[in-house]
């Protein structure tokens, strides 16, 4: 198993919602235009802890860290359908959801929504899910 798999199971969990299509959700690494006008979104693994359980080359690690998903609406569109998508996606993460993806298990710890932020042409709301795996080596 591996942070790879972890990675993917948050990503999977959260297309599979269908707040804002793949096509308008930009990904680490990935180039990603926004269009003005329409909504989008931006998916970052902030991982914060790793460590190995074990002193053996074939321990576990325990991996722990937060999904912060920016939810980027036009600005002047108002809150209703930022704070909606929100909710929604907090109640998709609901601790104490567990994701799997490729035999990896992902443990949702906590899920929480931020302040509302205006920039330029944009308006944000970040929610972040917050998570704990552990990676079997193989």
């Amino acid at each position: 198993m591996s942070e790879l798999k972890v990675n993917a199971a948050l990503v999977s969990a959260y297309l599979a919602t269908g707040i804002i299509p793949q096509a308008r959700t930009a990904f680490e690494g990935v180039t990603f235009e926004p269009k003005a006008g329409q909504t989008w979104a931006r998916l970052t693994n902030l991982i914060s802890y790793r460590e190995k359980v074990g002193m053996a080359s074939g321990d576990s690690s325990e991996v722990s860290g937060i999904l912060q998903i920016d939810l980027r609406y036009p600005k002047g569109v108002g809150t209703g359908p930022m704070l909606a998508d929100a909710d929604t996606l907090m109640r998709l993460f609901d601790p104490p959801k567990a994701l799997i993806y490729e035999g990896q298990k992902v443990k949702i710890r906590r899920v929480q929504r931020r302040a509302i932020s205006v920039e330029d042409i944009w308006q944000t709301v970040s929610v972040d899910v917050y998570y704990w795996a552990n990676i079997v080596q193989p």
